[in-house]
């Protein structure tokens, strides 16, 4: 009896392990490609952002947990260039665990994006491009 509720508990922490794991792995991506997206419109223009997040309360290391909220407030002060960014993050993250992109322009973002984490935990997905994670997984 001791040794297989001893299994169970263990089983547990694995399945919690891996989670975490997961969810980590997830949240590094989004902050590799937000940053590698940002990049691309030229450093001044990713400066900004970052000052602009750090002013409305978000913190660099919090952009992933709150993507939807740095999302939103983007675009409140962006308008449509903060949809270039959203969007081309999602295609990159979606690249990322090997998954089709197929979603247009105009779909939503966060609903992607929900989709997405959920689809990572759910079918156990590791990222596959974002370099500092690939020797991890």
């Amino acid at each position: 009896m001791r040794i297989l509720m001893s299994a169970r508990v263990s089983r547990q922490v694995g399945v919690v392990f891996m989670r975490t794991n997961l969810i980590s792995g997830f949240q590094m991506s989004v902050s590799y490609w937000f940053d590698l997206v940002l990049q691309g419109m030229g450093g001044p223009i990713r400066d900004w952002v970052y000052d602009f997040l750090d002013k409305k309360g978000i913190k660099r290391d919090d952009i992933p947990s709150r993507f939807e909220d740095v999302v939103k407030i983007l675009h409140e002060r962006l308008g449509t260039s903060a949809r270039v960014i959203a969007y081309r993050t999602m295609v990159e993250l979606y690249k990322e665990f090997s998954l089709s992109a197929n979603f247009d322009y105009e779909d939503s973002i966060e609903d992607r994006f929900v989709f997405l984490k959920e689809r990572v935990l759910a079918d156990r997905l590791h990222p596959t491009r974002t370099p500092s994670l690939k020797l991890a997984f």
